[in-house]
């Protein structure tokens, strides 16, 4: 009786600290997983989140001069310098985010009754990934935004 006694208080075994061991170790991976994935997302967010806001600035600074094919983002002495790429105009670095900028505009209608001409307004911003100075390619992460101007509402 004394050796069922002994047996029953002897705690763990040592395949029951085993299977302990093993279900800690997949839940401190999925934690470890979880947060190395928030992070990544919050990253892509960040980056996401500068380059529209630089483009909305782009856009509203380019609408309030009526939209013209002359602007020039270097005047506002914010950083913006022109690109040594073909496919890009403008370059600049926000929060350690090199951005390329394209901006282009088209005339869209005119309506010759009223002297009124509409002008459309798009400023794309590209980046690369990994946050290299490099000109972006067609696959890395962009943000284009589009709005439209009266040439005539601001001396454009």
């Amino acid at each position: 009786m004394c050796i069922k006694q002994l047996r029953k208080n002897s705690g763990f075994t040592l395949i029951e600290t085993i299977i302990a061991a093993v279900c800690l170790v997949i839940i401190a991976l999925g934690a470890l997983s979880y947060q190395y994935h928030a992070a990544m997302h919050n990253h892509i967010a960040q980056s996401q989140m500068i380059a529209t806001r630089t483009a909305q600035l782009l856009l509203e600074d380019w609408k309030n001069n009526g939209g013209s094919a002359e602007y020039d983002p270097a005047s506002l002495e914010l950083g913006f310098i022109a690109a040594d790429e073909e496919d890009w105009g403008y370059f600049v670095i926000v929060d350690n985010l090199p951005m390329y900028i394209n901006l282009s505009g088209s005339e869209v209608v005119h309506d010759e009754e009223a002297g009124v001409t509409l002008r459309e307004l798009i400023v794309r911003i590209a980046w690369k990934g990994d946050y290299t100075q490099e000109a972006p390619d067609a696959d890395d992460p962009y943000v284009m935004l589009t709005t439209y101007a009266r040439v005539d509402a601001s001396g454009g």
